[in-house]
């Protein structure tokens, strides 16, 4: 079972985007292990994506360029063996780079998130990447919206999500 923010970012995936995924896909870097959090395909543009879930409540970075090279480094710290891996999955094909965290992690206020925002995206789009941030602050309520009371599910998140709902309304 996938860990909790994972989850949440595979049902979003699933309910909300119509996507395909697989998680935690592991794979060997030296003296250790790591894994892709999420590999999604989206259908319709036909287009791969590879996720890496960073959540830290109370977490969040500086202004200064160590703090980004933070979320730079989940992609390029091995990358050679990422890259391997996922041509096990999809061959030579691009995927399109996603941190997907929380905006307080990123910047509490705007102005500092856009400005952090800019040089993850200038950082990586050096490495040759080309990247995205998803926030949960955004799929979480879109998420809650398209789970239904009356809806059937069959993950421990989406069961979740359906009775808290079902609670609310009869409150």
């Amino acid at each position: 079972m996938a860990e909790v923010n994972e989850e949440i970012l595979e049902q979003y995936l699933k309910v909300v985007k119509g996507w395909f995924y697989i998680g935690d896909i592991p794979f060997t870097v030296p003296h250790n292990y790591s894994n892709i959090d999420v590999l999604g395909y989206d259908p319709i543009a036909k287009q791969y994506y590879d996720f890496e879930v960073k959540f830290r409540s109370a977490f969040s970075l500086t202004n200064d360029g160590e703090a980004i090279g933070y979320l730079v480094d989940q992609f390029e710290k091995y990358r050679a063996q990422r890259e391997e891996k996922l041509r096990e999955f999809i061959g030579r094909r691009k995927t399109i780079k996603v941190v997907v965290t929380t905006k307080k992690m990123v910047g509490k206020s705007e102005a500092k998130r856009s400005e952090m925002e800019a040089s993850f995206h200038r950082k990586m789009k050096t490495l040759k990447y080309r990247s995205e941030l998803w926030y949960f602050d955004d799929m979480i309520p879109e998420l809650v919206r398209r789970v239904e009371v009356k809806g059937r599910y069959n993950t421990q998140l989406l069961q979740t999500i359906r009775m808290l709902k079902l609670y609310e309304s009869k409150a």
